[in-house]
């Protein structure tokens, strides 16, 4: 078949596109440092980013509600063990208040430091978090006790996705360390103990120290409870931390452009296009002559 100079022309215009197509794609990857922009640079390709990027969001949000989780449960730990350490205090009270040496007026004044340990353990019942009251169980909207100490919370359970369809505990329970949930009602002993100082009751002092050990146990045992969710929390989080990097990995390497790769096959594409010019600018130039004749 006679090759003619309008089939050169058309097939050496041809190659200029492309050529110049080559360019434009590995320009694009070179300024973006990615070598999948859209669907029809590699459809595959471009599905298992748009899936990977949807397991990243997931995995990511999953992340940020467990750390804030995480980070309540702490907290309450923090706030258990204060709690903790008030009763102790309030034990020793009421160990001294109990002999018999003490005065009425010695007891008087254990009453006043009993009735602010309340007060302080009332302000630790209603801590915040980043969920809200941390001690409230599902109503963290309100402070679960009131001034006077009455519990207006619930025994419910907070719980986040931890994997898909699989929940973890994400609260601590305000209503088994302070009230009678847990065995004891810790703030109203603590009222009870004072008012026994108040009126220099002894017998009911004495009572009260056996009191004030249980209703220290029933802190620790909430405090126990609270780290082991945490501690659920934290594998939980470091599990997804690892499934994270694993997915980003994957999505980095499908869309991600090797880009000293990029800049050499770009250096040869502009090469190529740059002949390309030539050889049209060549073929156009017979194809006028041609038509002159």
């Amino acid at each position: 078949m006679r090759i003619t100079t309008n089939m050169q022309l058309t097939d050496a215009l041809a190659s200029q596109a492309r050529a110049s197509q080559q360019v434009y794609n590995l320009t694009k990857q070179a300024s973006t440092g990615l070598k999948i922009n859209a669907p029809s640079d590699d459809p595959a390709g471009y599905a298992s980013v748009v899936t990977a990027n949807a397991q990243i969001s997931v995995l990511q949000a999953r992340s940020a509600t467990i750390d804030n989780a995480n980070g309540d449960l702490n907290l309450a730990d923090g706030a258990l063990a204060s709690a903790g350490d008030l009763m102790i205090q309030a034990k020793q009270l009421a160990i001294t208040s109990a002999d018999g040496s003490q005065s009425t007026s010695d007891r008087a004044n254990a009453a006043a430091q009993i009735s602010q340990i309340a007060q302080q353990l009332i302000g630790l019942g209603n801590t915040q978090g980043a969920s809200g009251y941390i001690f409230g169980g599902t109503k963290t909207d309100t402070p679960p006790f009131s001034a006077n100490g009455a519990f207006n919370g619930n025994a419910g359970v907070t719980q986040v996705e931890v994997a898909t369809g699989v929940l973890a505990q994400s609260n601590a329970s305000g209503a088994n360390a302070f009230t009678a949930a847990g065995g004891r009602d810790v703030i109203a002993d603590l009222q009870s103990l004072a008012s026994a100082l108040s009126s220099n009751d002894v017998s009911a002092i004495q009572s009260s120290i056996g009191t004030m050990g249980a209703d220290g146990d029933q802190l620790v045992a909430a405090r126990v409870n609270a780290g082991v969710a945490a501690s659920t929390l934290q594998s939980s989080s470091q599990i997804i931390s690892s499934a994270l990097i694993t997915v980003q990995t994957t999505a980095a390497g499908e869309s991600n452009a090797d880009i000293p790769t990029v800049y050499s096959e770009l250096t040869q594409a502009q090469t190529s296009y740059t002949s390309a010019l030539s050889v049209n600018h060549q073929i156009l130039s017979m194809f006028q002559a041609n038509q002159n004749i």
